[in-house]
């Protein structure tokens, strides 16, 4: 019986990092072309000619283009969970955080890449596969969402309404919204006056003392 060769080890390492760069490359390739040309534009070629990678190569990391989408999705899903928590933790205290959360909606949504995941999103509509493939994803990001705005509300000091998760979803789909007419005729004031209005109908569903007293209080 011989020992395992050592020397073997250390390869197999440069392979799984080669592996993860040629995974990150064509995922950010397929982020600026979804953003840049759409779903039905974003082709595998087009993909792999932007990540400079070679169709086998692109193939052997993700066999079919729903595949490479998944992948973006649960991608930016990640990111983005670190971009609420950077943005959190330098909005104040609690009630500040959660009368500031739709602007830090708005600031993570009107990336490129939510502006990807959106565009896939459509895309699910008449596409079985993708909107089969979506599902475990998108469970996973609605659970955290609606943890994460429950811990918020909680340190703010408020109830959670039975209405809460029609409020969540109302207040996504708002900030999708915005960030799709963002691409064509809104102006940033505009957008961000509506921003602003979401910022009010939250004083509205959670007012504080100050809300309750008025302006002439």
């Amino acid at each position: 019986m011989h020992a395992p060769d050592a020397r073997k080890t250390p390869s197999r390492r440069p392979q799984a990092e080669r592996s993860a760069q040629t995974q990150a490359k064509l995922i950010a390739a397929a982020i600026f072309c979804l953003h840049r040309l759409g779903y039905s534009a974003t082709t595998v070629i087009k993909v792999a000619q932007e990540a400079q990678v070679s169709r086998g190569a692109m193939t052997h990391q993700f066999p079919t283009k729903v595949d490479l989408m998944l992948a973006v999705v649960q991608h930016v899903f990640e990111d983005e969970v670190e971009q609420y928590k950077r943005l959190l933790s330098t909005a104040g205290t609690s009630r500040e955080i959660l009368f500031s959360f739709p602007h830090i909606m708005w600031e993570v949504l009107r990336r490129p890449d939510s502006m990807a995941v959106t565009e896939i999103l459509m895309a699910s509509r008449s596409d079985p596969a993708l909107a089969e493939g979506l599902k475990p994803t998108q469970r996973a990001i609605e659970r955290a969402a609606g943890e994460g705005v429950k811990m918020i509300l909680q340190d703010a000091g408020f109830d959670l309404r039975p209405d809460g998760a029609a409020i969540q979803r109302l207040f996504v789909a708002a900030m999708r919204g915005l960030a799709i007419d963002s691409l064509f005729a809104g102006s940033s004031k505009e957008i961000h006056a509506s921003v602003d209005a979401l910022v009010m109908i939250l004083h509205l569903l959670y007012p504080t003392p100050a809300d309750l007293k008025g302006p002439e209080g």
